[in-house]
């Protein structure tokens, strides 16, 4: 590079500030930088004035959900083929109670009885340890079903027909819930079929 008039190292002195020289301009300026005092003060002034810069600009909000907006771009972000290949799927481990889920199937249900005319169950499953039951039960057309206090929750799904419960009319797939200490005494016109879940200590007023 050819030696410059010192006016022109203090505009090189301008842009070393700025970081924008060549690798050959900062190689001669940073020569002449060693020359002259003069120099090294303009570039210190330089400096100073942009570092300067930064703190007289007006603060710009930043808007509240930024953060969660850049988050989603990377998620979107595809995956390079470097990185598809570190990923490793979760393998999660097999639970430790390997019992097999309980399957009755609708031909094996024993129906019985309930003890009241016109009203069968038949057991799908019994909590000994809750003292609870869930059971299928069937009201014949017109059967009013006993006045009753329940023990517990009792949950009721209607599968098929109407029932009656403290005068709204259930049909199917309608879902009733009875908290315990309540009572009631449901009833069907057409006859109905019902999952039921509820105690075994309810109790009856016959």
């Amino acid at each position: 590079m050819e030696m410059m008039p010192d006016e022109e190292y203090k505009i090189l002195a301008a842009l070393q500030a700025l970081d924008t020289l060549d690798e050959s301009e900062r190689g001669a300026f940073a020569e002449k930088l060693k020359e002259s005092a003069e120099l090294t003060s303009e570039l210190a002034a330089f400096e100073a004035a942009i570092a300067a810069i930064a703190y007289t600009v007006p603060p710009v909000p930043v808007a509240p959900d930024l953060k969660n907006r850049l988050f989603q771009r990377i998620a979107e972000l595809p995956l390079t083929p470097t990185e598809s290949a570190t990923i490793k799927p979760i393998v999660t481990s097999p639970t430790e109670n390997n019992t097999p889920s309980l399957i009755v199937r609708s031909h094996d249900v024993k129906w019985k009885s309930y003890g009241v005319p016109g009203v069968s169950f038949g057991k799908l499953y019994i909590d000994k340890t809750k003292r609870e039951i869930t059971c299928l039960m069937r009201l014949d057309p017109g059967v009013t079903f006993p006045m009753h206090r329940h023990a517990a929750s009792e949950e009721v799904v209607v599968l098929e027909g109407d029932l009656i419960v403290e005068g709204e009319v259930c049909h199917q797939g309608d879902y009733i819930r009875s908290v315990p200490g309540s009572t009631h005494s449901p009833l069907t016109q057409g006859g109905c079929l019902l999952l039921m879940k509820t105690s075994l200590d309810n109790e009856m007023f016959v």
